[in-house]
């Protein structure tokens, strides 16, 4: 062993020190001090682990390479294309009246029918086979199921090209600044908190108003989208120095998109998970 003294007026205490210690290594007075340096090795990792945590490569950060900056945002993205490439029965796609082609219409798919909130009555039936009477219409059977998932997993369908194409371009501009400044970790907390909270208020609100109908059987990242809108709204009133805001007009526009919905301009339209998530 070499020691090392950090002053020259320390060296005759330090060898006396170090004669006492080899004479008798295992004194109270050592293991003591060993106990102190121990504590205080322990307290410095985790100071130096606090001050990586805090650390952020500016370059990675602004780099504008997507799994650096907003690696949530797109991969959302990614699985909602791909849930609508999966789900669609693209030989009926193209037909009937409408001009606008429908997706996650193919009603035998096992992925659309595991996303949705609630399963289809067909698939009830399935894991009740006991049942003859009305569905088993309650969140807590969910539950119960383990299918915990499904309280998420609507957020993903989407039921024509017009529905996915708006929700992911408020996604895509709305998600990534939120992700930038906040962090991937608050983002994807949020969405979640979201898509919760919005699927359930739509679910809830059918069953009360119409029991009879399928109260599970919608989709979509319109209640996220109308979440994040909020989020940046209030952000940008109340914590304008985070970098997050929306301009005025565009809220207007959005929350006279929403009375539109709600007033049936454009039919069928989860409008409580629009309400809720905002």
């Amino acid at each position: 062993w070499i020691v090392w003294i950090l002053s020259d007026d320390d060296r005759d205490k330090a060898r006396d020190v170090l004669t006492a210690f080899q004479q008798n290594p295992g004194a109270s007075e050592f293991q003591v001090a060993e106990q102190l340096v121990q504590q205080q090795q322990a307290e410095e990792r985790a100071q130096e682990k606090a001050r990586l945590k805090l650390q952020v490569r500016i370059q990675d950060r602004w780099s504008g390479v997507w799994w650096k900056c907003y690696p949530a945002t797109m991969i959302l993205i990614g699985i909602s294309v791909l849930v609508v490439v999966l789900c669609t029965d693209w030989k009926n796609a193209s037909g009937g009246r409408s001009l606008i082609p429908p997706t996650c219409n193919n009603e035998q798919s096992e992925l659309r029918n595991a996303l949705f909130i609630e399963p289809p009555p067909n698939r009830w039936q399935m894991m009740f086979p006991d049942r003859e009477d009305s569905l088993p219409h309650s969140l807590l059977t969910i539950v119960k199921t383990g299918q915990v998932w499904r309280f998420v997993t609507p957020i993903f369908l989407h039921f024509s090209f017009l529905h996915i194409l708006f929700n992911m371009m408020w996604l895509r501009n709305l998600g990534r600044s939120i992700e930038f400044v906040r962090g991937t970790t608050h983002f994807v907390v949020l969405v979640l908190i979201l898509a919760v909270t919005s699927n359930i208020g739509q679910y809830s609100w059918t069953l009360s108003m119409y029991p009879k109908y399928a109260p599970g059987s919608f989709g979509g990242m319109s209640g996220v989208d109308f979440g994040l809108i909020g989020y940046v709204w209030m952000r940008g009133r109340t914590q304008p120095w985070q970098g997050l805001g929306i301009p005025g007009d565009q809220i207007v526009w959005a929350v006279l998109w929403m009375l539109l919905c709600i007033g049936g301009a454009f039919g069928n339209i989860a409008n409580a998970a629009h309400v809720v998530g905002f």
